[in-house]
């Protein structure tokens, strides 16, 4: 039962990765080939990191390793909104 459930949302994964790749290339206009290349070759070059890193870290570290950038963010964009 458990490798079924690893092999469905994988699979979800990759089908939801391809539907919002191709949204961004049809709403962006496919001249931003460049945005979406540096997308694509960031991406295989950060998952090796993201695996060895995830192996290894402790969940808590990595919840706030994640967390804290993007409340940062988020923080900033409603300052900025309602400034």
């Amino acid at each position: 039962m458990q490798r079924t459930q690893r092999g469905s949302v994988n699979a979800a994964e990759f089908f939801l990765a391809i539907a919002g790749g191709v949204s961004f290339a049809v709403m962006a206009g496919f001249t931003a080939w460049t945005t979406i290349a540096g997308s694509i070759f960031g991406g295989l070059f950060a998952a090796p990191f993201a695996a060895v890193l995830t192996k290894h870290a402790p969940t808590k570290v990595l919840l706030i390793i994640v967390g804290v950038p993007i409340s940062g963010i988020s923080a900033y964009t409603l300052w900025q909104t309602f400034a």
